[in-house]
């Protein structure tokens, strides 16, 4: 009996032992990975702003709304954008008419926005062309 009980110390103590080892190993490696730093989406980035303002007092959505509409699209009313940084900006257009949208009507409106965008000192923009479908 006794060397029972000698040998379940010695299993509990290994035990124990072994629970330690486990915990601070993975403190350690909890140490040593970096921080993450939460970025916050809500907020715009100065540039975005700046940009934002610019599109405004030059109203940009309004004219690209209507040199799209004099060659003949029917866009929606709203324009979307999608602004990180000079290299990163997306402007999305939706045409109400059509079937599909083909590789010209994006050109077509790639090259309309980009015209607009030199003409108003604006970088230029990746334009995303969307179909709203009939109800």
């Amino acid at each position: 009996m006794k060397k029972w009980s000698e040998c379940m110390k010695r299993i509990l103590q290994i035990f124990f032992l072994f629970m330690c080892l486990i915990v601070v190993i993975s403190l350690l490696i909890v140490q040593r990975q970096p921080l993450t730093t939460a970025t916050s989406t809500n907020s715009p980035t100065p540039y975005a702003e700046e940009l934002g303002q610019k599109l405004q007092t030059t109203d940009f959505t309004k004219k690209v709304l209507q040199e799209i509409r004099e060659v003949g699209y029917a866009p929606d009313s709203t324009v979307g954008y999608l602004i990180d940084s000079p290299e990163h900006q997306v402007i999305t257009i939706q045409l109400h008419n059509g079937e599909e949208i083909d590789v010209s009507t994006e050109s077509e409106i790639q090259s309309i926005i980009d015209e607009l965008a030199r003409k108003n000192n604006i970088p230029l923009f990746m334009v995303n062309v969307q179909l709203i479908e009939a109800k």
